[in-house]
């Protein structure tokens, strides 16, 4: 058996607690799996804006509010390096991050063969990454969310001239899908190397019911019983994400379902940040005009996202603009169907809208039309869950990916035994 040398991966993000995003939450997720495969890894990660910091202790302190802003367990044997960063974002900030990623990577017995940034960066970081490259070190970003299209002209020369600067510098680019491929190929005059690596999902962890009795007792462990009906979406409750237009559709679903459930398992970030105070109005408005407040659920950060998933009737992710979204390939894998709207950043990897998911126009009424079609017709959403579950084994399966990342993080690193 050929030996295979340990390989060091250290993992960038200026920005974590209280304010990590899902890209790094699903990098985290990986690095047990990384280290199975002979990847060895330590995390470089900055401190946050005091403003948010205080609206996550501000959360805390209302004990009426458990679980609204995130806590991330990070595994116990895998080195972490926090930064004191300055509180005011921009060049600064961006700089004493940089410098001391540098400084780690240049510790006595310790370089990495690869560092992975995983939150978004920008053109200023240009010359650390030359002295990471001058090192040996090998540089790789996961792109992980669709870019927001400008209007102006003139900033979009810029930023294609900027970005192509930057993405053409580093050694590899990931993308979840050819449609990010594309959205990020259209941004610049493309030369860096794109690798086109979907998220991955535990099958084991997010799975169908096993029969209907695991189900039963699932759904009575939140308070609903056989007749109630389950509408669920997985994220945080943000303008972005549409949670304000599912609670649109709501309203007309109510009448029609006066015994269906809505639930929002994540965070409800509006609670926490003053620049979100027109959404949370918009927000509590919409429950009111629903009649039907006491039926919908904020759970805030839960440990058992599957066992909501499983409990479920239909999975339902209106957003605006996403990369490839987690939540929705864990509800198909779990088995569910699912109502997309057309958010930019769709990909192809999902499959085909009404084999293995519902596809409608980002209206209340196409929303609120599409789940209740789901509700009253069983045969249909038996159909979309077992061809969405088929979709994601074959595709999507955690252990294959993690096999393609340890792949290109060896192949970077010159071992290719």
């Amino acid at each position: 058996m050929t030996h295979r040398r340990l390989i060091k991966l250290c993992m960038a993000s200026a920005h974590f607690l209280p304010t990590i995003g899902g890209a790094t939450r699903r990098f985290l997720s990986y690095s047990h799996c990384f280290q199975k495969r002979g990847i060895e890894v330590r995390i470089v990660t900055g401190t946050p804006k005091k403003k948010k910091l205080n609206s996550f202790q501000v959360a805390h302190q209302n004990k009426t509010l458990p679980n609204e802003f995130e806590t991330v367990k990070i595994p116990e044997d895998i080195p972490v390096y926090r930064i004191s960063l300055p509180d005011k974002a921009g060049r600064r900030r961006s700089i004493v991050f940089s410098q001391a990623l540098l400084n780690v990577c240049r510790q006595p017995g310790y370089r990495p063969d690869v560092v992975q940034v995983v939150s978004s960066f920008q053109p200023r970081s240009l010359p650390w990454i030359t002295r990471l490259q001058k090192m040996g070190i090998k540089v790789v970003y996961a792109y992980t969310l669709a870019s927001k299209p400008t209007p102006n002209p003139i900033r979009r020369v810029f930023r294609r001239w900027t970005l192509g600067l930057l993405y053409n510098r580093l050694d590899c680019v990931v993308v979840s899908s050819n449609v990010m491929k594309k959205d990020l190929t259209d941004s610049f005059s493309a030369k860096a190397r794109i690798e086109v690596i979907p998220n991955g999902v535990d099958l084991k962890r997010f799975r169908p019911a096993v029969n209907s009795a695991e189900r039963r007792a699932l759904r009575s462990g939140l308070g609903l019983d056989d007749h109630h009906q389950m509408i669920t979406m997985i994220g945080s409750v943000h303008p972005r994400k549409g949670s304000d237009l599912l609670l649109e559709a709501w309203v007309q679903l109510t009448k029609r379902f006066p015994d269906a459930h809505l639930f929002f398992v994540g965070l409800r970030k509006y609670l926490g940040y003053p620049d979100l105070a027109d959404f949370r109005r918009k927000i509590e408005g919409l429950l009111t005009a629903s009649g039907a407040a006491e039926r919908v659920h904020f759970t805030g950060l839960v440990d058992n996202v599957p066992d909501y998933l499983r409990a479920s009737d239909v999975f339902v992710f209106p957003s605006e603009r996403e990369g490839m979204p987690n939540a929705v390939i864990e509800a198909m894998a779990c088995g569910l169907p699912v109502v997309l709207t057309s958010f930019e950043g769709l990909s192809e990897e999902f499959g085909q809208p009404s084999r293995e998911y519902l596809m409608v126009d980002r209206q209340a009424e196409s929303i609120a039309a599409s789940v209740a079609e789901v509700l009253e017709n069983e045969q249909m959403a038996t159909r979309l869950g077992q061809s969405a579950r088929n979709c994601i084994e074959k595709t999507m399966d955690l252990e294959l990916i993690m096999d393609r990342y340890a792949d290109l993080y060896r192949g970077l690193a010159g071992d290719r035994t």
